[in-house]
């Protein structure tokens, strides 16, 4: 702690940082309050901590202890001698008003007492009791070092500390009371953090100290439920030979342990204190709806008619498809990428402990019955599987996905190709890996379509089963033309990208295009501008002659693929994509009848509000022929998840797991109590710039690991030290201080230059949006080499980029530079790290200058210790009147477009030829919008007539002229509907991608 009225630009320079302004260092209302020992906590220089605590007793117990160090000059060098500790106990009682001397005079102890309630507020705080002005060239003299404080009740315990949420009306916040009981506020810091000991007796905390470096172990949640049924075996479910009452015995005995738990909730329900009855009775009332579904599940799927044959039939052969996926997804196989003519393990039949953790088994007997029967009830659900990031949710919905893939096929023959499954995630980054391990799961399907696992009992049709990846223009090619020339360019290329995406084979890891320039037959993809493929350069892989996947626009029009996996933006595409239609059912096959969504919390703001109003279009297409496609999604962090599926897609919606009377436990889910769980410590560097200490915390980091030890595998955990940021000026700020202040600050660190860690520019990287993307690929196989690989990386910097969906299971150090703008964004980002083996840490730097940041610090233990419970809630307004005038145009365009079948170019005018499918398609919208938010349903439906009656008008225009009205323009001489956001040469504005929705305008400033 700083002396009083410490000057701010003295001690910035001698300690070599930049000059701050008083902006940064802290001006605010609360500066201005020198008395306040409390405000003087805040300030840029703190003279004091303290903390706050809610308590019914009359008298405290306070201890202070801190150190001094003295300053001594020999010879023109400076050094400081340490001090005998002081500490010192006082005893204070309610009617003490003013400060004690304590710490030899050192310090000032202040303690206020305000009744409240059946107790008093109590505020301690320890202030230096030395002014600047008594020694102003020995200021380090007077400052206070390894400051503590510490108050213990007499008579008496420290109560929960008030706070409103206590007394919210919101029934999601009651609930989350009840789950979070045993995570109780005692106090809040000032100036520092605070730490209690709970005990076994929470009621019985009597004493809160200052924690000025706070440290949380956040536990692992992991998949929980029972472990040794032969239910959960892959093996076992997909035997041929399996009867149907056998499924059935074992389902009923895995359904059953989770009805038994359900009971215990109920018992322990009536435990509760009064406040919390109706809120566990909601809790419980999902738990039991879940259970009803579960049941009715395994029913449909063991019945004895054509229906629970053909649903057996696929249920079977997905298990034997993920059992592929899981074996071929291995390091030794497609788990990492090989050149042509290197060794790779032959592995055909995958081992027989593969198994499914509970809530995946459970997930699926949750849906299968509104897969099987377009008119169920919960047809019309999403059921969003909620799960921690890195627990097994891809592999949930991936099960899902190949029984509908072959149920479809099974129960409607040729009908039941086309594209069955579109899955849309927010980020390419997350696309193209996620596309990886898809690709895998495909591959599996159409190796057991083709016959090579072996003969099938029933026909799975002539069309291959495939996967199409559906992204912008700058991630892959659109159209085939397009490949041919960057096939060309790929093979002169000194080192060739991952332009195509999918770099390596799915099946074996053979690489598609190879690292460095080799002959042609080391690249695996075809393109003579006719038509364009993959295939495996291997010529013993079993997808040598070509590949079940695609990547080009043109070719994905062409040949619809089963599974189609893109980012949301690209559906703004259906309205200006002629051929785009085929995707909803060509050649009288079925619609897509399952719609995934993956990382759902993202769709959130701006872009959740765009992607709302394109979504009435999708459902609405895939639902045109009359069945009603499924929704599923995921996420690892999601508040209110009733209110913003029912913004996005008009429907209800059902969390999975549901979470049971305490948090964290749902039967499916518990903390791991046999695994270390992430570390985190937080760091506010008061009286330091932010460059300053990134500088000290980072050099810290990257030092570590060379001297806390010579195991390489600990070693290699925390040797690449994972800067995240939240905003890009932010970032280029450390990459230059990674490579210019770092390497100097390491060198202060050690003086054995054979232990000092050297920092190259080659280590220092990026993953952002700078980074183009076809280098995005290459980038992340760098992350995943050991620290003795060449080309491994000591340093990266990042933004949000890394916190959605990107697996590095090697990283295990994270420095936070300031608190994200989220909750969901914090978790998500910190659980990239100690994901295996080896424990997470996460060092947080918090900036004293900002309000939030400085609120996290000061209640870090609380907020760690319930994460969950403080992400924020996610807001989508898709039908507010701004949206309306943004894309509500572009889903009629849609809807008219490829439902009605209007799709060539030249037919926009043919809408007066079909007034009853318009007026359908009007009373569709408006049903849509009247389900997802009915108080803005009247008006779109106005602005949707107008909207028609725009279109006519323009039609019988054009018509009368002699003319046709175009969607596009055609040229200055034709009348067209649509044109881009700032052009002219149409009606409507209409975006091609949802990422930019916000509008740009300039500002001119002009000066005095």
């Amino acid at each position: 702690m700083y002396p009083r009225g410490a000057s701010l630009l003295e001690h910035s320079q001698e300690d070599g940082e930049q000059e701050t302004n008083e902006t940064a260092a802290g001006g605010g209302e609360e500066d201005g309050f020198a008395d306040d020992p409390v405000a003087e906590a805040n300030a840029w220089l703190p003279s004091s901590l303290g903390f706050s605590f809610f308590t019914d007793a009359r008298s405290i117990e306070v201890r202070c202890d801190a150190s001094r160090y003295v300053t001594h000059r020999e010879g023109g060098r400076r050094s400081w001698q340490r001090q005998p500790r002081l500490a010192t106990k006082s005893t204070v009682t309610v009617e003490e008003r003013e400060p004690i001397s304590v710490l030899d005079g050192h310090g000032r102890l202040h303690v206020r007492w305000r009744p409240f309630a059946e107790g008093h507020l109590v505020t301690c705080v320890l202030a230096n009791a030395h002014e600047e002005e008594e020694s102003p060239h020995k200021d380090r003299d007077l400052m206070l070092f390894q400051v503590g404080v510490e108050a213990t009740t007499i008579e008496g315990r420290i109560r929960e500390y008030p706070s409103t949420r206590l007394n919210s009306r919101d029934q999601e916040e009651q609930e989350l009371r009840v789950q979070y009981r045993d995570v109780v506020t005692r106090a809040v810091g000032h100036g520092c953090a605070v730490e209690w000991d709970d005990g076994t007796e929470q009621d019985k905390v009597t004493t809160v100290r200052a924690q000025v470096m706070p440290r949380q172990v956040v536990a692992h949640i992991k998949p929980d439920g029972p472990k040794d049924l032969l239910v959960l075996n892959l093996k076992h479910l997909s035997r041929p030979e399996l009867s149907a009452d056998e499924l059935r015995a074992g389902l009923d005995a895995f359904v059953l342990g989770y009805r038994e738990w359900f009971d215990t909730q109920r018992a322990q329900a009536t435990n509760l204190p009064s406040w919390a009855a109706a809120p566990a009775v909601r809790i419980l009332n999902r738990v039991k709806t879940t259970l009803d579904r579960m049941t009715s599940g395994v029913e449909v799927l063991t019945a004895p008619t054509p229906s629970g044959e053909a649903a057996r039939a696929a249920f079977r052969l997905a298990n034997r498809a993920m059992a592929l996926q899981m074996l071929h997804s291995r390091p030794e196989l497609a788990g990492r990428r090989r050149r042509r003519d290197g060794d790779v393990l032959e592995l055909t039949e995958p081992d027989e402990d593969y198994a499914w953790h509970p809530f995946q088994l459970a997930y699926f007997l949750l849906v299968v019955e509104s897969l099987m029967k377009p008119e169920h009830e919960d047809r019309k659900t999403v059921d969003l599987i909620w799960f921690p990031t890195g627990g097994g949710k891809t592999e949930a919905y991936l099960l899902t996905a190949c029984f509908e893939i072959l149920w479809r096929r099974l129960r409607f023959g040729a009908d039941g190709g086309g594209t069955a499954v579109l899955s849309r995630y927010t980020l390419s980054l997350l696309t193209t890996q996620q596309f990886q391990r898809t690709a895998t799961a495909i591959c599996a399907l159409e190796y057991i379509r083709r016959g090579n696992d072996g003969a099938l009992p029933h026909d799975l049709g002539q069309e291959p089963i495939s996967i199409g990846l559906w992204v912008g223009k700058e991630t892959t090619p659109n159209k085939i033309s397009d490949a041919e020339d960057e096939l060309a360019t790929l093979k002169q290329m000194s080192e060739p990208d991952d332009r195509f995406l999918l770099e390596r084979c799915p099946w074996c890891g053979t690489e598609i295009v190879p690292e460095r320039p080799g002959h042609d037959r080391d690249f695996g993809i075809k393109a003579d501008g006719v038509t364009t493929s993959f295939f495996c350069p291997r010529d013993n892989c079993s997808f040598h002659e070509r590949l079940p996947v695609s990547v080009v626009d043109e070719q994905i029009y062409q040949q619809p693929p089963t599974f189609v996996l893109g980012t949301v933006d690209k559906f703004a595409r259906l309205a200006w994509e002629p051929r785009a239609g085929n995707l909803f059912g060509k050649d009288g096959r079925r619609a897509p009848s399952l719609v995934i969504q993956d990382e759902l919390h993202l769709l959130a703001g701006p872009l959740g509000t765009t992607v709302g109003l394109y979504e009435t279009a999708i459902l609405e297409l895939c639902a045109w022929r009359g069945t009603v496609p499924k929704v599923i999604a995921s996420t690892a962090t999601i508040r209110r998840s009733q209110d913003q599926i029912r913004g996005l897609y008009g429907r209800p919606a059902q969390l999975f797991p549901p979470s049971g009377l305490a948090a964290g436990q749902s039967y499916f889910a518990s903390p791991d109590e046999d695994k270390p769980g992430r570390l985190y410590v937080g760091v506010m560097a008061q009286g330091h710039t932010a460059s300053t200490s990134t500088v000290h915390v980072g050099a810290a980091a990257l030092q570590a690991p060379k001297d806390i030890c010579d195991d390489d595998t600990l070693r290699d955990a925390y040797w690449t030290t994972v800067a995240y940021h939240n905003s890009l000026r932010e970032l280029g700020r450390t990459v230059t201080i990674a490579r210019d202040d770092i390497p100097a600050r390491l060198e202060h660190l050690t003086m054995d230059a054979t232990r000092r860690r050297r920092l190259d520019d080659d280590s220092v990287v990026e993953l952002t949006s700078n980074i183009p993307r076809a280098a995005q690929p290459r980038l992340l196989e760098r992350l995943g080499k050991k620290f003795k690989e060449r080309g491994s990386v000591s340093f990266l910097a990042t933004t949000n980029m890394l916190s959605v969906g990107v697996d590095v299971p090697r990283l295990g150090l994270m420095v936070m530079n300031g608190q994200p703008k989220t909750t969901s964004e914090y978790i998500q980002a910190t659980s990239r790290v100690g994901r295996r083996d080896v424990p997470g840490l996460i060092v947080t730097l918090f900036r004293s200058t900002k309000p939030r940041d400085r609120s996290h610090y000061e209640s870090f233990g609380v907020y760690h210790r319930a994460l969950y419970r403080h992400v924020e809630p996610t807001s989508v307004t898709p039908w507010s009147l701004p949206s309306r005038n943004r894309a509500l145009h572009a889903v009629l365009t849609i809807l008219v477009r490829h439902g009605l079948g209007l799709n060539a170019e030249d037919k926009a005018g043919d809408i007066l030829d079909h007034a009853d499918g318009i007026a359908r398609i009007r009373d569709l919208i408006v049903d849509h919008v009247r389900r997802a938010d009915l108080e803005e349903a009247d008006a779109a439906a106005e602005e949707l007539d107008h909207l028609i009656e725009t279109w006519q008008q323009e039609a019988r225009s054009a018509r009368g002229e002699g003319g046709r009205l175009y969607y596009q323009s055609q040229g200055r001489s034709y009348t067209a509907l649509l044109t881009d956001f700032g052009k002219q040469g149409g009606i409507w504005e209409t975006a091609q991608s949802m990422r930019n929705v916000d509008r740009e305008c300039v500002v001119r400033v002009k000066g005095t």
